[in-house]
């Protein structure tokens, strides 16, 4: 069989004059665009076609370091990135703080207006005093002050003093803006919404610095604080009632005490130092206790004492002791 001819591509010394030419731009393109890993896919001009792993791993890690510079730097300013869940997680738990006060005013019958008149109204909301005054105590003594005490960085002599001046404040604030029986009692309510005030402020700094932390160390945090704040709010319905608050006058009353807690969820989330922390511990927290020890002991007490039925002091005892222990 005869041999086909090879094609005429315009003699042999074409080949070798192509050859180089073609390497040199290719090596020109390589040049410009750098050092180029070996498992890069590269077309026949010199464009890259797809990156190679390696190159791709050390894009990822660049991002990787811009992202934790950033976070440096944000903690060293005092703040951090929040994720939109963490926000979404304190919000709940600030709606379920929130609910806690406007609860008791469900469980109230419809008359109780009219039942408060009568002499079996006027015992039950003494009883209820009774149980405000061992709520408040016990939040005092078992609750805000080892809270204060647990804490290595604050200067208990300070925490002291902040307390002794809670006292004080509503001491002072009671005798020269009351006048008669009716005053004082508005002026005690007055007196319990501030601190109550303070109080949930200082759950909401709990509640959003939890949700920082952690999620379910948050879910744990409000769970601990709706179980504490129950009996708490409904002492607190009852010094409004005391007071000849309605039912609506107390709820409202209940949820502007509660937009401390919202306000303290969003200084933690805004902050997320741990210098509000502290403040809160050392200045914030002993100060409301002041408050509770001279509303519980000073304004509720002294008007249970004028109570003459020995079996009726000895029930609201009793139930003061059950209240104590409860918190």
């Amino acid at each position: 069989m005869d041999q086909l001819p090879a094609p005429d591509i315009g003699g042999n010394d074409v080949l070798p004059k192509m050859l180089p030419t073609t390497l040199e731009k290719i090596g020109e393109s390589l040049n410009t665009r750098g050092e180029i890993p070996a498992d890069t896919l590269v077309d026949p001009d010199g464009r890259i076609v797809a990156f190679s792993r390696r190159l791709e791993q050390k894009h990822a890690e660049e991002l990787q370091e811009e992202r934790e510079l950033l976070q440096h730097i944000a903690k060293k300013s005092g703040k951090e990135l929040i994720s939109w869940d963490t926000c979404l997680w304190t919000a709940l738990g600030c709606v379920c703080i929130i609910a806690c006060g406007v609860i008791p005013a469900f469980i109230l019958p419809h008359d109780f207006t009219e039942f408060l008149q009568s002499n079996y109204g006027r015992r039950s909301l003494h009883l209820l005093l009774s149980f405000t005054v061992g709520s408040l105590i016990g939040d005092v003594f078992l609750h805000l002050l080892p809270t204060v005490w647990a804490d290595a960085q604050v200067d208990r002599l300070i925490a002291g003093v902040w307390t002794t001046a809670g006292v004080l404040f509503c001491f002072m604030l009671e005798k020269f803006c009351s006048t008669n029986e009716f005053s004082q009692r508005r002026m005690c309510a007055v007196l319990n919404l501030i601190a109550n005030f303070m109080d949930n402020f200082t759950h909401g700094l709990a509640v959003g610095g939890s949700f920082l932390m952690d999620t379910k160390l948050g879910l744990l945090t409000t769970f601990s604080i709706v179980i504490h704040e129950l009996p708490h709010e409904i002492s607190d319905f009852a010094i409004l009632l005391r007071a000849d608050f309605n039912r609506w006058s107390a709820v409202r009353a209940q949820l502007l005490t509660a937009v401390g807690g919202a306000l303290g969820a969003c200084t933690a989330l805004f902050l997320h130092t741990e210098c509000t922390k502290n403040e809160a511990s050392q200045n914030i927290l002993p100060f409301t206790a002041g408050g509770f020890i001279n509303i519980a002991l000073a304004q509720i007490l002294p008007e249970l004492m004028k109570e003459t039925d020995s079996r009726y002091q000895f029930t609201a005892t009793i139930d003061q002791g059950r209240v104590y222990l409860v918190n």
